[in-house]
This record gives structure tokens, C-alpha cells and sequence, in this order.
């Protein structure tokens, strides 16, 4: 504990040097370099239309393409790690992104997300959420807390929205090679091409194949994590007057990979035999864990401007297809070794989504200014889960055929031979499919809008409002797949009874919002708000009972105050806020009773409740006209206050998968050395510390994250030698209930090409 506390004093003390030593360098710069400029203030689109981030009224972190092409980011967790009071564990799968913001996070994936995503504004959520692959990208934002108003379905955590580079009317684009550890070639590059004085297009590409990886499986002569990723993108925009525009986009991306990257340090116990134990680096697995999908994503956004405001319709289409195969035993074991089971699981899931959105903005500059808009959302989810488990039920004769009968089945109904012991019969295979051809159908619809009154020209009071509908219509379907084995069928038919249920949810809520927005002066921006977030219920997708499918709604009510100032003529800014939200009805985990404890079955309810508070600091400065430093830091604690999971109280416990500290300090440098080279490079501290992996008492190790780069620059080229994780710290960050745990990818390197045109 003192070891503890001392780390965290050591932390906040440099920390602390560090904001100070920003801001000393800053006044030390104004005095000899002449030349040094104020920061570079992002545009974002927090309040749906073109804002400075000072003038935004609450948190917001931005984070520009040059930045993400700079340390080559194309992954949401690294951006996300630029948030305070932010995480993005590496998920156990390969299709689902596990956002942490203040506590609020997707509980499981059998569970709809509590943040809302974007791709250019346009609403990319509900299942399996995606916002594309980060190439190509003009700047990634995202807003923490609930999201009343513009940005509100399922947004209980906050909204994150990435704005893709989109066509202007200047020749230019870019091309970057990357060639790194096992074996990494990454190929990416865009041109943007004026067709016309009314027509602009911009074509983007990407290639990327690792052929080794950090999880080798010895059983099978492969490395878990080798994977592809292609894709191409094309995007339009029309001008035919100066008050229409219209954006068009189409992509489609193609990725493998692995469908779930776990070892198990201490073994797993199958059925009656455990496993040797793994190391993170080697495991045995006797069925290849893949994971295959590929996406199309269509856009519209069609802009006008009139006398009476500003008008935009937003419209998208994705189609979404994945084909999963995974060891679900995550051991090597022969069924003829022992009583044990091997089971293979594979999924095939399919979304189909359409988004359509109206928006309209009063004319500015006036004392009430409004945005109101009404938005339509439908989604198909095509799932399927078959389930093959082999067993030698020879091992179930003799003695062991007693503990089985009387576990598993009656001594009566044990199958073959009267008295109760299995014949001699051998491998025998069950196939379920658990559930099949199972669709969710959702249709959800809502009114919204925003109004700010400028009381005076330094005060100003901002309402919103938010009218969510949702209609969910479940068609579940679980039973024995033709061709198995009787035996095994026999065995299971507790644990994968045959269910059929059809029926219709409907949710709706009213989210309201209110902030008072005070500007003393230019560079001093103060807000306090209260703003309230819903997701709608949904359903548990592995049961053994139809009672356990549905789950209900999430809400949260979050009261913030914030300040955002700017010092030494724009070249160093200071924000800082305090939080305090309630989270209600919260799902957490309870034991399936019908299943047996060795398959760890579980499903989600609404049993919870939680309350979270904390403090967030952020700092940003121009400490010379070819160097900035920028750093945040993140402490908050998340403690539920009701409930119970595994017949445990929850109350006083912490939310999992929540850190109390998060740090990131981050720099860039380009400086010149003569003749038209400029030496570049950059450094990026990312450190977690506290939570808990579950619900339980696992605690949570440490992070502590170095990514490095340096190289040379003339122009727009660039050569860069980088080096990630540079210190391979490698936490868990999630544990299975049979003790495989996946962790943080290890330490890489590589050099990186970049040409600007």
C-alpha cells in the first residue's frame, strides 16, 4: 500500500513539473524566440456545426490526421488513450470495440454499446458498432458524458465521431509506407483530384499484412495474431451553387485476423482435466481461432444555406458480414485423454443499416439561436452461433459413469446401458446451434433539439432536448443440429434446450440537458451542466432459458462544471472539469442456474446501480515555434452502490474495467538543421493505474506505455524510425471466467515513409 501511494505521489509530482514546465517554457520562448506561434486550434463539430474547441462549452478532446499520420495511429484505443478518464481494453475479440468512458463501457458483448459512434456525423452504432478504419482521417473527436441533445442514441458514456479527409478543390494527397516487426507492411495513400470549378473527388487505399505475430500457437504451427486488412474508399463533392453542397462516400474494407487472442497462465480446467499452464508469448490450442469480415459503408450529406438558416440531410447505408471460428474450450486437449470436451464455436453475423437525419441551424449571430432535427435509425442483425462439442464417452463408463449420471442426467435416462453406465462407444459429436438464424430487428426514431439564449453577450443558458423511440423485434431461435450425436444431445439438453421466441420491445425516453455558459473574457470559458443519457434495452444472445433473453434500458444523470483558459497570447491552454454521475438500472452479470459451473454460462440483467465522480486536467502548449507538449490527466472513482452478481452484494464495490488515474503526455518536435531538412520526432507517456478487471476483487496491474519516433523531414517527405510499447508493458485486459486472459500487445518497431503532395 505505502509502495502504492508513494508511485502515485512520484506521478502527480511529475505530472505536475511537467504542466509547469510547459508553461515556463512558454514564457521563456516569448522572450527569445520571436518566431514561435500560438497553438493550432482545431474546428470541431461538437455542437453539430463548425465550433472552435475553446468555444465548446464542455470536454472535448480533438485529435487532427496530421497528428494520427505522425505516430502512425490507425487504431480507436490510441486515440481514445488521449481522453482523461478514458480506456479502451484490447478487446477478447475481434469485433467489438469495449469504450470506457468515466465507468460507462459496453458490459459484454452480448450487449448493445453505451457510447455513441460517428462517421461524419452520422450515426454508425447500435450492433456491432464500427467508425472504419483511422486512414485518411481529417480528425477524430470525442465528447465525454452523456449526450442529451445532438449526439443522444445509446450515447450514455459519450460519442465519439471520426471526420474522414474529404474532397477539396486543391490537387494533393499523400503516400506512407510502413514495414515493421513480423513482418508488418502497411501501404496507404490518397489524391485528391479538382474535376471541375463543381466537382472535387478524392480516391484512398489501404494495404496491410502481418505474416507472424506475439501469440504463437505451438499445437498447430501458427501465430494467432498474423491478419490482413485492405480497403479502398472514394468520396465526391458537388458545388452547383454557392449555397449547395453535397458529399457522397463509398468504402468498402476487408479484414482477418484472429477471432480471440487469449493464454492461460495457470491452465483451464476442462470438464475434469486442466490444461498445462501458458506463457503470454506460447499456447496450445487444437482449433485455429479466425475471424473474417468485411464491410460496405455508403454517405450522403447534403448542405443549404438560406436566409432562414442552414439546412443538412445526412443519409447512410453499411452492410456488414463476419464469419468467426474460435477454440471455445482455449485448451489443446484430446478428448481421448481424459474427460474432456473439445468445443468449436463459430459465429456468422450480418448488419444491414440505414441512417437518414434532417438537421436545421438558425441563423447566427442572433440572441436565441436554435438546432433542431429529427433523426431515423433501422437496423437487421442477422446472427448465428453452432456449437460442435466432441466427447470420448468411453471415459464415462466404469466409475465415472455415476458422477456423470447424477451431475448431467438421471441414472435412469443415462443412454445404452440399463443401470446407468455409457457403452463403449467412443468420440461422439453434439452440434447445436445456439442460437440460429436469429434475427433483431430495430427501428428507432427521435426528435431533438438545442437552444442557447445569450442572456448577455458574456452569459449564456443552453437547452436541450432529446425524444428516443425504439422498437426491437426479437425472432430467436436455439435447437440440436441434425447429424449429432444422441448421447452428447442427451447430455446437453439442459444447457442447450430448444427456445423459439418472437415478440416486440418497444423503449422510449425524454433526455433533457441544461448549462449556463459564462465568457468573462476572450480566453476564459466557463460552463456547469447537467445532462442525462439512455440506451435502450436488448437482449441476451447465449441462454439456456427464453426468460433470460431480455434485458432492460440504461440511463445516467451527469452533473459537470468545467473551465477552459488561454495564456501567453493563445501559446499555452489550461482546462480543467469536475464530474459527479449516477448510472441506473445498470446491467451486471448473474450465474445461468440451469447450466453447469464448468461452462461458466452467465447472462446480463438490470440488477445495478453505480455512482462515479472525478477530475480531469488538461494542458497544451507552443513552447517554441518548432516544438509542442500537451498532457492530461484523469483521476476518477466508480463504485456501484447497488445490486448483486453471483450472489455477491455489488454495493461498494468498483465498475470494472475502470482506471482511477489515466495520464498521457505527449510531444512533437520539428526542428531545422539546414538545408531545407528539418529533424521531427515525437514522444507519447500513456499511464493507467487502479480498477478492477471484473466485478470481483482482481485487481488491475498498472500501464505504463512509451511510443517514440524520430526521423528527418524535407517538405513534405518524411522517414521515421518508431518504436511502440517501447517499454512492452503488457497488463491483462480482460480475464475469461476460465482464467484465459488476453493482454496488451508487446513492444514493435518499424520505419515509416510519408510523401505529402
Amino acid at each position: 500500500m505505502r509502495t502504492t501511494q508513494r508511485a502515485k505521489a512520484v506521478l502527480l509530482s511529475t505530472v505536475g513539473m511537467s504542466l509547469a514546465l510547459c508553461a515556463g517554457e512558454a514564457v521563456a520562448a516569448s522572450a527569445d524566440d520571436t518566431h514561435a506561434s500560438t497553438l493550432d486550434e482545431l474546428i470541431v463539430t461538437a455542437t453539430r456545426k463548425d465550433t472552435a474547441i475553446f468555444d465548446v462549452p464542455a470536454p472535448v478532446t480533438a485529435v487532427s490526421g496530421d497528428t494520427l499520420k505522425a505516430f502512425g495511429t490507425q487504431d480507436l484505443k490510441s486515440v481514445v488513450n488521449l481522453v482523461p478518464n478514458a480506456v479502451l481494453p484490447k478487446s477478447p475479440d475481434n469485433y467489438t470495440l469495449f469504450v470506457n468512458i468515466r465507468g460507462i463501457q459496453q458490459t459484454d458483448v452480448q450487449a448493445q454499446p453505451n457510447f455513441g459512434t460517428y462517421r461524419n456525423g452520422m450515426y454508425a452504432g447500435g450492433e456491432r458498432p464500427s467508425v472504419g478504419p483511422l486512414i485518411d482521417v481529417e480528425r477524430v473527436e470525442i465528447l465525454s458524458g452523456p449526450q442529451a441533445g445532438l449526439y443522444g442514441r445509446s450515447a450514455v458514456g459519450g460519442a465519439i465521431n471520426v471526420i474522414y479527409a474529404t474532397p477539396t478543390d486543391k490537387f494533393g494527397g499523400y503516400i506512407s509506407a510502413d514495414y515493421g516487426r513480423y513482418d508488418r507492411v502497411d501501404l496507404q495513400g490518397a489524391i485528391n483530384v479538382p474535376l471541375s470549378s463543381t466537382f472535387d473527388a478524392r480516391l484512398t487505399a489501404w494495404y496491410q499484412n502481418q505474416n507472424t505475430g506475439q501469440l504463437y500457437n505451438a499445437q498447430l504451427n501458427t501465430y494467432v495474431d498474423k491478419s490482413r486488412h485492405d480497403g479502398l474508399r472514394l468520396s465526391g463533392r458537388w458545388r452547383p451553387t454557392d449555397k449547395l453542397t453535397v458529399t457522397w462516400m463509398g468504402e468498402y474494407s476487408d479484414n482477418r485476423g484472429p477471432s480471440t487472442q487469449a493464454y492461460a497462465p495457470n491452465g483451464i480446467t476442462n470438464l475434469l482435466i486442466k490444461s498445462p499452464a501458458e506463457t503470454p508469448n506460447v499456447i496450445r490450442r487444437d482449433t485455429p481461432d479466425i475471424n473474417w469480415n468485411h464491410q460496405t459503408y455508403l454517405s450522403q450529406d447534403l448542405t443549404y444555406e438560406s436566409t432562414v438558416g442552414r439546412f443538412q440531410w445526412l443519409a447512410s447505408y453499411s452492410q456488414y458480414r463476419m464469419h468467426d471460428i474460435e477454440d471455445s474450450d482455449k485448451t489443446g486437449l484430446d478428448p481421448t485423454s481424459g474427460i474432456t470436451a473439445s468445443t468449436v464455436l463459430q459465429r456468422k453475423e450480418g448488419t444491414r443499416n440505414f441512417y437518414t437525419e434532417g438537421l436545421w441551424f438558425s441563423p447566427e449571430g442572433k440572441r436565441l439561436t436554435v438546432t433542431a432535427g429529427a433523426s431515423y435509425f433501422d437496423q437487421n442483425f442477422e446472427f448465428g452461433r453452432t456449437i460442435a462439442t466432441t466427447l470420448d464417452l468411453d471415459y464415462f463408463g466404469g466409475p465415472v459413469a455415476p458422477i456423470a449420471c447424477q451431475r448431467y442426467l438421471s441414472d435412469s435416462s443415462c443412454p445404452g446401458v440399463p443401470g446407468g453406465t455409457f457403452p463403449a462407444i467412443g468420440l461422439q459429436t453434439g452440434l447445436f446451434a445456439a442460437p440460429g438464424n436469429t434475427t433483431i430487428g430495430t427501428r428507432s426514431f427521435s426528435v431533438f433539439g438545442q437552444a442557447t439564449f445569450h442572456i448577455t453577450p458574456q452569459l449564456s443558458l443552453i437547452g436541450a432536448l432529446r425524444y428516443t423511440n425504439d422498437r426491437e423485434a426479437l425472432n430467436f431461435h436455439q435447437f440440436a443440429l441434425p447429424g449429432g450425436s444422441v448421447y452428447v444431445d442427451a447430455l446437453f439438453a439442459n444447457t442447450f434446450p430448444t427456445i423459439d421466441l418472437v415478440k416486440t420491445f418497444s423503449y422510449s425516453k425524454v433526455s433533457p440537458s441544461l448549462e449556463l455558459n459564462y465568457k468573462p473574457t476572450n480566453d476564459i470559458n466557463i460552463y456547469a451542466l447537467w445532462s442525462t443519457g439512455f440506451r435502450p434495452g436488448g437482449f441476451n444472445t447465449f441462454t439456456t432459458s427464453a426468460q433470460y433473453i431480455p434485458y432492460g434500458s440504461e440511463t445516467a444523470d451527469n452533473y459537470e462544471a468545467g473551465v477552459k483558459t488561454r495564456w501567453l497570447g493563445g501559446r499555452l491552454a489550461l482546462n480543467a472539469d469536475v464530474f459527479l454521475m449516477y448510472q441506473h438500472n445498470l446491467l451486471t452479470y448473474q450465474p445461468d442456474p440451469i447450466a453447469p459451473p464448468e461452462f461458466f454460462f452467465y447472462y446480463l440483467n438490470n440488477v445495478g446501480e453505480a455512482r462515479t465522480y472525478g477530475v480531469e486536467l488538461a494542458a497544451q502548449a507552443k513552447l517554441t515555434s518548432w516544438w509542442t507538449a500537451s498532457a492530461t490527466v484523469g483521476w476518477e472513482k466508480g463504485e456501484l452502490t447497488a445490486g448483486t452478481s453471483y450472489g455477491y452484494p455489488l454495493a461498494g464495490g468498483q465498475l470494472q474495467l475502470t482506471r482511477t488515474w489515466t495520464v498521457n503526455i505527449q510531444s512533437q518536435v520539428r526542428y531545422p538543421i539546414g538545408g531545407g531538412y528539418d529533424l521531427i520526432g515525437g514522444l507519447n507517456w500513456r499511464y493507467e493505474s487502479g480498477g478492477y478487471l471484473d466485478i470481483t476483487t482482481i485487481a488491475w496491474p498498472e500501464l505504463s506505455r512509451l511510443d517514440a519516433n524520430i526521423g528527418v523531414a524535407r517538405g513534405g517527405a518524411s522517414v521515421v524510425a518508431y518504436v511502440n510499447n517501447a517499454f512492452n508493458s503488457r497488463p491483462p485486459q480482460f480475464v475469461y471466467g476460465n482464467g484465459a486472459t488476453t493482454l496488451v500487445d508487446g513492444a514493435t518497431y518499424g520505419l515509416r515513409f510519408l510523401v505529402k503532395y
